[in-house]
């Protein structure tokens, strides 16, 4: 049996991904990765969404009160939404104990709106 420097690396990388995907698992479950809070009723919104792979979502168009059932206790939470309900979303999350990272006027020209905002919170 030979073994090559490419054979070495080939294991190495197998080894590393199947030690690598429970960590990951663990990373999902333990909320390290953002929650993503969108609108599917506005373009931009969805599209923001979409771009975030991998990640636990929440679509406003189902009902504020649904997604704050489905929100847990996020380490991390980041959203592009109208400004109604960001402020409410705001509200509630810092009662969570996490506080606002970046608030940002989003331009929406798809939607003709002009009261899109970008945000994150985190816990502290």
């Amino acid at each position: 049996m030979r073994v090559s420097r490419r054979s070495m690396l080939k294991g190495g990388a197998i080894a590393g991904s199947a030690l690598a995907m429970p960590a990951a698992a663990a990373a999902i479950e333990a909320g390290a990765l953002p929650v993503v809070v969108f609108d599917s009723r506005i373009p931009e919104s969805a599209a923001f969404a979409a771009g975030q792979a991998g990640v636990r979502t929440i679509d406003l168009a189902h009902g504020v009160e649904a997604g704050w059932r489905a929100l847990g206790n996020p380490a991390r939470v980041v959203g592009l939404t109208r400004w109604s309900d960001w402020t409410v979303l705001r509200g509630a999350l810092e009662e969570k104990g996490l506080r606002a990272d970046h608030e940002a006027r989003s331009p929406a020209p798809l939607s003709g709106r002009d009261h899109l905002f970008r945000w994150t919170m985190a816990a502290r």
